[in-house]
């Protein structure tokens, strides 16, 4: 008899938790990012994502919203019965972006385990100068103080070299010079497209513009991707950063980064995305 009150209580509680699970919406995207590839500066990305419902009750969406600004997102409905699904049209701008690019929209439902969910766009956008950063903050600033930032302008296709002519700042309280760029730090590292069997070289200068030593103390880099070598060329003024794609690697897309770390006060944590596609070794 006591066993057969066992296993009662046992089935009762199961079943319990199966309506539970039955009486509550479920979010399960198939898709929560999609690679548009690569695209010029300027061109409208659009892509609509599914939000399926695979709960026994209605989801309901509060809202939706953008990462940034170069983002709309827009909802088909905000009540999705068991069985439904949910559109939400995005489109990315990428006039203002360069490079490789993420950017997200957070969804917001009723779903107790997925409360928010994100869709995302990923590529990479090319065009012909990058500025790094954009925008550029200066910060909270005291009256009569002065502050130095630096804005870096690079080519954003390889294989293509732009001169810079000249800078005009836009207001009378700003004060603007043109340097060439000798730190030979890019806003990325990329490989290009390359085969499985090859290994191409990339290298990075560091080179200090004060008049204080600085030294590398560390350099971080995804080891099943790219190996590396730091030399000193002036002890305390510029330091060589090779790196060698990894011979090989699987056909795919390699998207990680390289991180530096020096004594610096200011540059003591420097992060450098990097990028390549492999494609099988075989030449069809």
């Amino acid at each position: 008899m006591r066993g057969r009150w066992g296993a009662g209580l046992a089935l009762v509680f199961a079943a319990g938790l199966g309506a539970a699970e039955e009486s509550r919406p479920r979010v399960a995207l198939d898709e929560p990012v999609f690679d548009f590839g690569t695209v010029d500066r300027g061109a409208r990305v659009d892509h609509t994502f599914r939000v399926p419902n695979r709960g026994g009750a209605t989801l309901r969406i509060d809202h939706v919203k953008s990462s940034c600004g170069c983002t709309v997102a827009v909802l088909s409905e905000r009540e999705v019965p068991p069985g439904g699904e949910a559109r939400v049209a995005v489109s990315l701008d990428t006039a203002r972006l360069a490079g490789r690019t993420t950017k997200t929209v957070n969804v917001y439902t009723n779903d107790p385990d997925a409360p928010v969910v994100g869709l995302s766009l990923a590529g990479q956008v090319v065009a012909d100068l990058i500025v790094t950063p954009q925008p550029l903050y200066l910060g909270h600033l005291r009256r009569g103080e002065t502050v130095r930032r630096e804005v870096i302008v690079t080519s954003g296709r390889p294989g293509e070299r732009y001169v810079a002519e000249r800078v005009e700042p836009t207001s009378p309280h700003l004060h603007a010079r043109l340097e060439p760029r000798t730190d030979g730090l890019p806003p990325q590292v990329t490989f290009g497209v390359t085969r499985g069997g090859a290994a191409p070289e990339r290298e990075l200068y560091i080179r200090n513009r004060g008049q204080r030593p600085v030294t590398v103390t560390s350099v971080t880099v995804p080891d099943g991707v790219v190996t590396y070598t730091l030399a000193a060329v002036q002890e305390g003024q510029e330091y060589r950063l090779t790196l060698r794609l990894r011979d090989g690697l699987k056909p795919g897309k390699v998207e990680s980064k390289v991180e530096i770390f020096t004594d610096h006060p200011e540059e003591k944590h420097l992060v450098i995305p990097l990028y390549a596609i492999v494609r099988d070794g075989r030449r069809g």
